[in-house]
């Protein structure tokens, strides 16, 4: 090709940014502009370099690569995106929903390869928006939250948790069909997670379940929210509950 295409890497995972850039390295066509390990620094690099490819890690602290895909929609930016995960049968299945091109780590050279002739034999940038769009509406009922816990990795239906609870640097997830489980990450984690999803926080040390609220106490300051047999009356501001009224 005569046109050099531009790129940036998005991975938390220093290894496997460098492997990936080492691996494009070889392709003389394709010139890596930057490397980022979260989403504020990809958002930077983006509005420097404007990309032809954005190179995106799937799962990250602080913020995953659909939550990027959502910052994009709302930006001028229309790089073709190509997604990089571990095995992920959730993930893959919403990233071919989509259309968009996808790598699964440890990335294979053969693959990455056959990816890029795509990308060459079919560039059409134009195409992002209407993409991001089916994709990003199509995540919220099909997505499992995923959480670290002192025992390993624990994959949840978000239609599970009736609520979350802070406790120190930990959230307790209550559930409505089983017993309650804590994971290792703060409540705003929690909550960057549930980013398009149904989730409310009330206050500073609960989020709520809105398919679940079945009630408000204005009286005591309470969020009434209630699955099947359990009810819980979970603390919310009132700047929150007068929001959740006027509903």
């Amino acid at each position: 090709m005569g046109k050099v295409i531009t790129a940036i890497v998005v991975d938390d995972e220093v290894n496997s940014r460098d492997t990936l850039v080492q691996m494009l390295s070889f392709d003389k066509d394709i010139q890596v502009l930057a490397k980022s390990e979260n989403i504020d620094q990809a958002m930077q690099a983006i509005r420097e370099h404007n990309p032809d490819i954005l190179f995106l890690d799937i799962e990250m602290p602080g913020g995953s690569g659909f939550e990027l895909l959502e910052r994009l929609r709302k930006t001028p930016y229309n790089p073709a995106v190509i997604f990089i995960t571990a095995y992920n049968q959730f993930a893959i299945k919403a990233i071919k929903y989509a259309a968009f091109d996808y790598l699964l780590k440890p990335i294979d050279l053969d693959d990455l390869v056959d990816t890029l002739d795509r990308y060459k034999v079919n560039i059409d940038r134009g195409s992002m928006q209407a993409k991001a769009d089916k994709l990003l509406n199509y995540l919220p009922e099909f997505r499992k939250l995923k959480f670290s816990m002192r025992r390993g990795v624990i994959f949840i239906e978000p239609d599970e948790i009736t609520w979350c609870e802070a406790c120190g640097s930990y959230t307790i997830l209550h559930f409505h069909s089983r017993k309650d489980e804590v994971v290792s990450v703060s409540l705003k984690d929690v909550e960057s997670q549930m980013e398009g999803l149904p989730f409310l926080r009330v206050s500073r040390s609960a989020i709520i379940n809105l398919k679940y609220l079945a009630g408000i106490d204005r009286r005591n300051k309470h969020c009434i929210v209630q699955k099947d047999d359990k009810t819980y009356r979970v603390p919310g501001t009132s700047s929150i509950l007068k929001i959740l009224e006027s509903r």
